[in-house]
């Protein structure tokens, strides 16, 4: 059984005063094994957000199921939302969403302290993830004195901390320059090599060169997916680029 399975999503918004709907999602289906990377990629305004609202559970689809680990999302109670997010779906969002009146650590420590953990249990989750993404030193600073590639490696060590079953990242390149960028998808293939699972939605086709597979929204739909196979991640910017060029168009392939 795949670790997330999207079986004919839908989502219809309906304008304020009753009017007109708009059709964001329509018949969205894929799969997600365990320990895979996928991008998600798509213009502005092709659904790609909203869908990714979905799989955060932070939104309901009109029609269609999500199913983690055969989990129906439409199956959780709203009062017990919250803590399905926080024991099963690590966060890395562009803008970090760091709290500046808490030091790098407790910003860390912060879904664990929502899970009820014990500080002895969060000392000892965060030493080798610290280590690992190379923020051990600037666990005592606050957000205003890092740079926004330590931010961003913070913003990631928040979201593994819990153990996620898949870390959902919204455009985790966005806000960093090229050198951070390139640190944090070193960091992000490094994190996915060693099991953990990644879905990321963004615009960026480097960033998305780094996946293991690349899916395409348009107009609400899977439009195509590439799988990297053999491919280098030049090779792969490459037929991301390509398939761009024909979404824009409005092709099918």
């Amino acid at each position: 059984m795949s670790l997330l399975e999207v079986k004919g999503l839908k989502k219809v918004y309906k304008t304020r005063f009753g009017g007109a709907s708009v059709e964001a999602l329509r018949n969205v289906s894929f799969t997600v094994e365990e320990g895979e990377y996928v991008a998600i990629m798509g213009e502005s305004g092709s659904g790609k957000t909203t869908l990714l609202n979905i799989l955060a559970a932070l939104d309901r689809p009109t029609a269609g199921t999500v199913l983690l680990d055969g989990k129906d999302f439409s199956q959780i109670k709203e009062s017990a939302v919250a803590a399905f997010r926080r024991d099963n779906l690590g966060f890395v969002f562009q803008e970090f969403n760091l709290l500046d009146t808490f030091t790098i650590e407790d910003n860390i420590y912060l879904p664990l302290v929502l899970m009820g953990k014990s500080h002895a249990e969060m000392k000892k989750r965060i030493a080798p993830l610290a280590e690992q993404l190379g923020i051990a030193a600037i666990l005592k600073k606050y957000p205003y004195e890092v740079s926004g590639g330590q931010k961003q490696r913070a913003a990631v060590a928040r979201a593994l901390i819990t153990n996620p079953r898949i870390v959902l990242a919204d455009e985790p390149t966005g806000a960093l320059d090229s050198k951070s960028t390139d640190e944090l998808l070193r960091l992000f293939g490094e994190i996915n090599r060693r099991g953990q699972t990644i879905l990321m939605v963004t615009h960026s086709m480097k960033a998305a060169s780094h996946a293991s597979r690349v899916l395409f929204i348009r107009d609400g739909e899977v439009f195509h997916q590439i799988y990297r196979g053999e491919s280098t991640n030049e090779q792969l910017y490459q037929k991301i680029s390509d398939t761009l060029t024909l979404l824009a168009r409005g092709e099918r392939r």
